[in-house]
């Protein structure tokens, strides 16, 4: 995974759930550290195997990607 999306960032939220954010340019947070909601966890990039600069966001439960647009609030 880490080479296809370059610097990738995973939150875990317990109870299964996951966030993932790929192709960083810079990562602010370290493994195992504490985050906040609203905390900045790094900067958009074109790492991995990205042609431009992008964000790869995915949503996991118990391993599996799912469709983050069933379980996040709409707004």
């Amino acid at each position: 995974e880490v080479a296809i999306y370059g610097g990738l960032i995973l939150v875990s939220h317990g109870g299964g759930w996951v966030s993932a954010y790929g192709h960083a340019e810079r990562i602010d947070v370290t493994r195992g550290q504490a985050v906040k909601a609203g905390q900045v966890l790094g900067a958009a990039g074109q790492s991995g195997f990205a042609e431009t600069p992008k964000l790869h966001f995915e949503l996991r439960k118990d391993r599996k990607p799912v469709d983050p647009l069933l379980y996040l609030p709409r707004g």
